[in-house]
């Protein structure tokens, strides 16, 4: 029975908060924006980004799955899909990722933050 479960570390180890599953690391940012879906505009407060994604605070009621833009210095409207959403905050994935230099000139227009949520 032990070995059924030591075969099972993973499962444990991918449900732990303090694992980091990403496959970028993330900037702190604290940016305002907004996120269009399904033709409604909604603000967004990014509070962390990579070239692969973000995470922001909204209460514009997005759903996990639902395909958006969101805006970005540089970048303009972005498309994206909601990953994940929770108590105010939602993960969305880039559907494509920034491109390096294009990241880079978006990072330089945008103070970092200092501290986490």
């Amino acid at each position: 029975m032990s070995s059924l479960f030591a075969n099972l570390n993973h499962v444990m180890r991918s449900r732990d908060p303090a694992v980091d599953q990403r496959r970028a690391p993330r900037d702190l940012v604290d940016m305002v924006s907004h996120v269009t879906a399904r033709g409604r505009t909604h603000g967004v407060r990014i509070i962390n980004i990579s070239p692969l994604g973000a995470m922001c605070r909204s209460d514009g009621g997005l759903l996990v799955g639902e395909q958006m833009t969101i805006w970005l210095p540089i970048v303009k409207d972005h498309p994206a899909e909601v990953r994940w959403v929770e108590d105010g905050r939602l993960g969305v994935e880039f559907l494509r990722p920034i491109a390096p230099r294009t990241y880079d000139a978006l990072m330089a227009l945008v103070p970092p933050r200092r501290t986490a949520w």
